[in-house]
């Protein structure tokens, strides 16, 4: 089965929030209060994920068999959102999703919720700073690529 990694199409909008919703109640949810759970819920509804790309976001999706299986948005350098089906991690999906958003600008920043820290470690990610609550209830690591 090939991967490919490309922008999103307008379509494919609806499928790539329900990859992201799916993804963060399945592996980040438990780390979040009720509040952030329903913040994020809020950031990755559909008119969401469109809006920041309508203000200057990039998104990307990963696809295998015409099936989207991660999604990678990109606003000013920093990672709006990352999710890769829990089936398909450790697959180099998400290694991917950020090698194609490097080819058009270099991403720099993201703010990680606690289960996800080491995978963006890996990515060349490092924390640089303690874990914070948003104003909105999210928990998140700040992290910074080197």
């Amino acid at each position: 089965m090939a991967l490919e990694i490309r922008l999103i199409q307008a379509a494919e909008y609806p499928r790539a929030s329900e990859v992201v919703l799916s993804t963060f109640q399945h592996l980040a949810a438990q780390y979040q209060s009720a509040a952030g759970v329903k913040a994020f819920a809020e950031v990755a509804t559909t008119d969401a994920i469109v809006a920041r790309d309508a203000d200057g976001a990039q998104t990307w999706v990963a696809v295998i068999q015409d099936t989207i299986i991660g999604v990678l948005q990109v606003k000013v350098q920093h990672i709006a959102l990352l999710f890769v089906l829990p089936e398909m991690q450790s697959r180099g999906v998400g290694r991917a999703l950020l090698k194609a958003a490097d080819t058009q600008l270099r991403v720099e920043t993201v703010n990680a919720s606690a289960n996800s820290v080491s995978a963006y470690m890996r990515y060349g990610f490092m924390p640089c700073g303690a874990e914070q609550t948003s104003p909105d209830g999210i928990r998140y690591v700040p992290m910074q690529r080197m």
